[in-house]
């Protein structure tokens, strides 16, 4: 099977596609799905550092200089947390699904399960950048007055419907996650749903502790 066959099964039939990748791990081709959502959301935070400008009132004017290595570290961040976010989620299951009595191999059976389960997020990506390019310039002033200025951003309508498509997308990076534990662990459907549950639920905690600290709900 090629990894565009393997693309449209995991979206199409993820049951039997996730059994055929465990059995037939391709870690290069999990690296070039993260890879493909790590540049999409570096593109995103790229636009993001244009239309969005952070003045703080009372601090001396930022240099132009600082500037350009604020935007340039914006988007290192966005290049490497991905990776890492994928490594850790990929040894978290690993080491909770041996726990339980699991027999899969982390490298490269469920490293490369954990990048093909990331395959929805590219679409998250697309509707990041989406967001920005239809957000018009903003600047956010924050003062003793206003130590809440970013909340207009993050209340406004469309970023909270960007939120809830991501939130979909990743339920759906659970299906496919689910399918590949059962399959690669050889656990219980019942086990690999709480296991495969856990990093949507990470999300959601987090999520709903941003969106109070903003106020917000």
């Amino acid at each position: 099977m090629s990894f565009i066959e393997r693309i449209k099964g995991t979206i199409s039939n993820p049951n039997k596609t996730m059994k055929i990748i465990a059995q037939e791990p391709m870690i290069e081709e999990a690296v070039m799905i993260v890879g493909i959502y790590t540049a999409l959301i570096s593109i995103a935070a790229y636009l993001q550092s244009y239309k969005i400008t952070l003045v703080f009132e009372g601090a001396p004017n930022i240099p132009s200089s600082m500037q350009s290595i604020m935007t340039i570290s914006t988007i290192v961040f966005a290049l490497i947390t991905p990776f890492i976010i994928w490594f850790i989620i990929a040894g978290v299951i690993h080491l909770l699904s041996m726990a339980i009595g699991g027999v899969g191999r982390f490298y490269p059976q469920v490293i490369t399960i954990t990048g093909y389960s990331m395959l929805p997020m590219i679409l998250a990506g697309f509707v990041s950048i989406g967001v920005f390019l239809m957000m018009e310039p903003q600047t956010v002033n924050f003062s003793p007055a206003n130590p809440g200025a970013l909340n207009e951003i993050y209340s406004s309508p469309i970023y909270l419907t960007s939120e809830f498509v991501s939130i979909i997308l990743q339920a759906w990076c659970t299906l496919l996650l689910f399918h590949g534990i059962r399959t690669a662990h050889n656990i219980s459907s019942n086990e690999s749903a709480i296991i495969a549950s856990i990093p949507i639920a990470f999300s959601l905690i987090s999520m709903a502790f941003a969106l109070r600290g903003f106020g917000i709900i």
